[in-house]
Parts: C-alpha cells; structure tokens; sequence
C-alpha cells in the first residue's frame, strides 16, 4: 500500500489523484487469503489467513480474539520449516479446541507430526491430530463450524483450489517461490 500511495504521489503531476481518492481507493482493497472470511451454502465459514510468521501469527491471534471470541475454531495449520513454526504454534494453538496438522505443499514443509507436537505443548486441552494432506484434514473437519486456515500462502492457495474459492491452476506461480541457486544457472542467472 505505501508503494502504491508513493507511487501515485510521483506521478501527481501527471496523474492527479485527491488523498480522499487515495484513501477510498485503500479503504476497499481486499486481499485474498489474509483474514478472508467465506460463509459456505450450507452455512460452515472458513477463515483463510497466510500467517505465515510470527508477525503474521500474532495479527491472526488478535483478529481471532477481537472479531470471533465466541467462536469454536479448529485450526487447520501447515508452516515451512524454515519459519519460525515452534513459535507460530506458540501463538495460534491457543486459539483452537481442535487443531488439524498438514503439510505445506512446498518441499520446504514442516512436517504434520513436528507441528502437532508442538500445538500438544502450546494446547494440552485441544484435540491435535496429523494428516497426510489438506483435503483429508478438511474432510475430517467437514462438520466442524469454524475452520481457520494458516500457516503459509502456499497452504491458503492450495486451500482456495480444493474450496473452489480461486480460478487460479495449481503450481501456477508457485515456481517462482521455489527458486533456488541451482536453478539459477539452469536458465543462465
């Protein structure tokens, strides 16, 4: 947003633009999967956010609490291991009566039985379980009321696909996200 507003003020004098036109044209940015709420037809609402550091973690815990405080949540959660996933599920386990492990679609993954281990010592009261994938554990939560999923944009992308919520192809754009060094001289960098 401050590029956006900074850039906007570069080219004021070719493109005059009100700081009322400015704060409207923010005030209706919508932002796929950070704090995104769907209501299904039959009524479940799902909660998508990437929280996918402890920055991230700690805004979802507090919209969570300030927006939803009656709510019984499960917690669908996939991190990348090279975040700080110990202290993500610091931050959102205590949320949960229920919390649904998954992996990452990134070969970057924590894996389900490292997080659930983890979300076990930061809720000892929640239902923790692992699965092998996002679908299976939204199959198991099917009847649960208030789903939140986190963790990763990987994970809230690939959660929009099975939800129907994006007409985005999977892998798309996540290449670019998985570049490495050695990819780097594959193509001549």
């Amino acid at each position: 947003a401050a590029v956006a507003v900074a850039a906007v003020r570069a080219l004021a004098s070719q493109i005059p633009v009100s700081d009322r036109l400015i704060r409207s044209g923010l005030s209706h940015v919508q932002w796929a999967g950070r704090l995104q709420l769907v209501t299904r037809p039959a009524g479940g609402k799902f909660l998508l956010d990437g929280a996918h550091n402890i920055g991230g973690a700690a805004i979802l815990a507090a919209a969570v609490k300030e927006y939803f405080p009656a709510a019984k949540l499960t917690l669908v959660l996939g991190i990348l291991r090279d975040k700080d996933w110990p202290g993500m599920c610091d931050i959102l386990a205590p949320l949960a009566g229920r919390i649904l492990l998954v992996p990452v679609p990134s070969g970057r993954s924590a894996t389900p039985e490292e997080l659930a281990e983890a979300c076990r010592r930061a809720n000892p009261n929640a239902r923790v379980s692992a699965h092998p994938s996002l679908r299976e554990a939204l199959a198991q939560a099917a009847d649960d009321g208030f789903l939140t999923i986190a963790g990763s944009l990987y994970l809230v992308g690939e959660a929009m696909e099975l939800l129907h919520l994006s007409p985005a192809k999977v892998n798309q754009e996540r290449g670019l996200n998985e570049f490495f060094a050695e990819d780097a001289a594959d193509v001549g960098i």
